[in-house]
């Protein structure tokens, strides 16, 4: 009889605590010779966690019990095998398959009989209750640390080093990011940036990528950002939380780029997305932006020639392509003069507060806090609804607490518009001071130049016949 003896171990401070692969091996050697157990073969896993089975040896382990070369299997306890209890049960059933038999030189039982699976099912679950509390201790450091400390969580980023625990700026490549940035908002895509950047290497010796280089331009890593709890993995699959459950670190570390041009350049990137295929096609400068009022379907330019005559148009898609939408187009030329003209009376048009502006900026500080308070009023309001419907208070304390709140409320609703008035004030003037910043390219010949300029300020056009709705971006 073949025995598999398999030990493993997850990291070198678990080593030090009476687990080592020495430790295991000597004892599970001298177990199979007090079995008299001669034939035996070591499976050995160093730096392995239990959390799944997808570990080398133990995955030859099982290759070698699946060719019936193996009928038995030892390990010094049921947690260096696994401690995830489905994974535990399949393994066992695996082995009931093949013939071959499992023991834990810790706890003796049987997977022969009925009582023994029962004993082992009970083990395997206090491992993965005990897996779970160890992964929610260091869930909650990690937390911690990310929320308090300037500490490194996750691996280097491209453009630092770290140093004691800390992101410290790499100036070579750092030198290498601010140009990347500069492309990006001076038009080139992902895969540009990438061909420009040939015979540089990343940290872990690979040529850039178009899908490194976007990743890294979206890390908010480059402007000082520090972000922890966005990604979680259920089964096998990487999953993003809700923005509210992220950790974001504002100042943890010093910035490569400001924080205007990491914004600058994610609006780059957005934008040539929605643009697609006709990113660096200059003939149309409002490839995706425009919408089609009547049915939200985005517009793509077409060209025909009758004659001598050319003719450009941008079309709605639904029409064009699945006849969902009556024919509904506007002459390019038309259009894009129309969005040349609002850039050129900009100011005109923020004075007579008429601009629409999408911001990627996150909401004051005092109108958050207002937004906050005015829901804690909200549900005073409604607990005082239910204490009067539950008969836990009379009428008359009831209209008072109403009238109280009432006026509470009336009160931070009127601070709250005040706020956001003040606000969006800022971000028009703001955004009008952008755009003369810009004159010289939505004003150039080069309609490349011209195409790349719209991108950054423009989110949005609605067709709508000959009228057009623009929503700038900000």
């Amino acid at each position: 009889m073949k025995v598999a003896i398999y030990i493993r171990v997850s990291t070198d401070e678990q080593a030090t605590k009476g687990n080592s692969l020495l430790e295991q091996r000597e004892r599970l050697e001298a177990y199979c010779k007090a079995m008299d157990w001669e034939e035996y073969e070591v499976f050995e896993d160093d730096g392995y966690s239990a959390k799944d089975m997808n570990r080398p040896k133990l995955q030859e382990m099982i290759e070698q019990i699946r060719n019936n070369k193996i009928q038995m299997v030892v390990t010094t306890k049921i947690d260096r095998l696994c401690r995830n209890l489905l994974d535990l049960l399949t393994f066992i059933d695996d082995l009931v398959e093949y013939d071959c038999g499992y023991v834990s030189a810790s706890e003796s039982f049987d997977t022969s009989t009925p009582a023994g699976r029962m004993v082992l099912q009970i083990l395997g679950a206090f491992a993965e209750f005990e897996r779970e509390r160890i992964r929610e201790r260091v869930k909650d450091n990690m937390k911690s640390l990310a929320k308090k400390t300037n500490k490194v969580i996750n691996r280097p980023c491209y453009g630092y080093d770290v140093v004691d625990g800390e992101y410290v700026i790499n100036q070579r490549e750092a030198e290498i990011i601010r140009k990347m940035a500069n492309w990006a908002i001076s038009g080139d895509g992902c895969r540009s940036i990438a061909i420009r950047l040939k015979g540089e290497l990343t940290k872990d010796g690979n040529s850039f990528s178009e899908g490194f280089v976007r990743k890294l331009l979206q890390r908010e890593t480059i402007a000082g950002m520090f972000v922890y709890n966005r990604k979680y993995t259920l089964k096998n699959k990487t999953k993003t939380r809700p923005k509210e459950e992220w950790i974001v670190n504002e100042n943890h570390h010093e910035a490569i780029i400001d924080r205007e041009t990491y914004e600058l350049v994610q609006m780059a990137i957005s934008s040539r997305q929605k643009s697609k295929t006709q990113a660096d096609n200059d003939r149309w400068l409002l490839s995706g932006l425009t919408v089609c009022g009547h049915c939200g379907a985005n517009m793509t330019g077409q060209y025909r020639k009758k004659g001598s005559k050319e003719y450009f148009h941008y079309l709605c898609s639904a029409y064009h392509k699945k006849g969902e939408c009556f024919r509904h187009s506007i002459v390019r030329d038309k259009v894009e003069l129309a969005i040349i003209k609002t850039l050129e009376k900009i100011e005109e048009y923020a004075q007579a507060n008429m601009l629409t502006i999408e911001t990627t900026q996150k909401s004051e500080v005092n109108v958050q806090a207002l937004q906050d308070r005015l829901k804690k009023i909200n549900n005073k309001m409604q607990k005082q609804i239910e204490l009067y419907e539950d008969d836990e208070i009379n009428k008359e304390d009831f209209r008072r607490a109403a009238d109280r709140i009432e006026k509470e409320r009336l009160e931070i609703t009127k601070e709250l518009e005040l706020a956001q008035q003040d606000s969006s004030k800022r971000i028009q003037d703001q955004f009008v001071k952008r755009v003369k910043t810009y004159k010289g390219d939505w004003s150039s010949d080069d309609r490349q130049i011209v195409k790349n300029c719209l991108r950054q300020l423009v989110s949005r056009i609605v067709v709508n016949g000959k009228k057009v709705d623009i929503t700038f971006k900000f």
